[in-house]
């Protein structure tokens, strides 16, 4: 446990380090924030706090800056999340009941806000089930002997798969098998289709199983894609200043890989989950940190929002934005999709 002086000293270089991405010295401490002690007193506090791990010295003869385990000690133990002001909530959920019950705009608009308000990078994806369901399916005549499968999801979304039919078929009998198939599996999920004790003709289990594989593929991609929104704003951030450091991230965004960096199943419901630094599992992130929450319903349309930076992120504001972002997307989800 620290002892109060030490623990007042390590918010103080964290607020102030995030704020000014300049190693904290003592005289900056006594000269801003008034602590009732002399430089000396606070230089030999500070270096207490090197000791246990939750400052380091960047160079011999800088102050000090944050380790992860002083972020993480911040973030448990020492911070106030910001209040949002009142107007500010009003501004964005009129916003977002202005552009009605589309999910892929929910997603877009939520990140720009959460871009712009953190000044980093978010990321937001759009409300899915946990398992895809079925709405309904189409069969397309688009060729002689090809078909065109289009299966609609329950949250709206389209998924289209070409099927090579065994023999020429009719557009009308294209359409018959599609809505007897869309009668009995309404509402399912893959393995709850899989599990159906129907008699099917050979065309219709052909078409059955390729259903199924469109749902399982939409299972496994359940937080793909997420949209992104300043790039600008983290790449402006001292620590990417180095052009290694700069490209290392950027290939990290071209090959699309990095919602499926971002640890959204570690965040539950209703709880904004911070990860710092080395406590990412990825190498590539590690020396990031991420704030991140799901939204929705548990078991049913849900989705996840995130604002990524270096590891000297304002999470105070962080955290409150994801927090009340999330649960203006989980009022929304309730509202339209319940």
């Amino acid at each position: 446990m620290l002892s109060d002086r030490r623990a007042r000293i390590l918010e103080v270089v964290v607020r102030e380090y995030v704020d000014s991405a300049t190693p904290v010295g003592s005289g900056t401490i006594v000269r801003k924030y008034g602590l009732k002690a002399s430089p000396a007193t606070i230089r030999s506090e500070m270096v207490r706090l090197e000791e246990e791990g939750y400052l380091t010295q960047p160079h011999t003869s800088a102050g000090r800056i944050p380790s992860d385990m002083g972020y993480r000690h911040y973030v448990e133990s020492l911070m106030e999340e910001e209040e949002l002001p009142d107007e500010f909530k009003r501004t964005i959920r009129h916003q977002f009941y202005q552009v009605g019950p589309a999910l892929d705009a929910w997603a877009q608009l939520a990140a720009a806000i959460l871009a712009r308000s953190v000044e980093n990078l978010a990321l937001v994806t759009a409300p899915h089930s946990v398992r895809a369901r079925l709405h309904r399916l189409e069969l397309v005549k688009a060729g002689d002997v090809l078909a065109l499968l289009v299966v609609v999801l329950q949250e709206g979304h389209l998924r289209e798969e070409t099927l090579a039919l065994d023999r020429s078929r009719s557009q009308e009998e294209l359409t018959q098998t599609a809505q007897r198939l869309s009668s009995l599996f309404t509402g399912l999920s893959a393995a709850d289709v899989q599990q159906q004790i129907v008699e099917l003709s050979p065309f219709e289990d052909e078409v059955t199983r390729a259903v199924v594989r469109v749902l399982e593929t939409e299972d496994a991609s359940s937080y793909e894609p997420a949209y992104l929104d300043g790039l600008r704003n983290v790449l402006s951030q001292p620590e990417f200043s180095q052009p290694q450091t700069m490209l290392e991230f950027l290939d990290v965004l071209d090959e699309h890989s990095l919602p499926r960096l971002i640890p959204f199943h570690w965040a539950v419901p209703g709880r904004v989950t911070t990860i710092i630094g080395a406590e990412n599992p990825q190498d590539a992130m590690r020396q990031c940190s991420l704030v991140v929450a799901r939204y929705g319903r548990t078991g049913g349309v849900t989705g996840a929002l995130g604002v990524l930076g270096p590891t000297r992120l304002p999470y105070r504001r962080a955290t409150s934005m994801v927090r009340y972002m999330g649960s203006l997307l989980g009022e929304l989800v309730n509202l339209y999709y319940s």
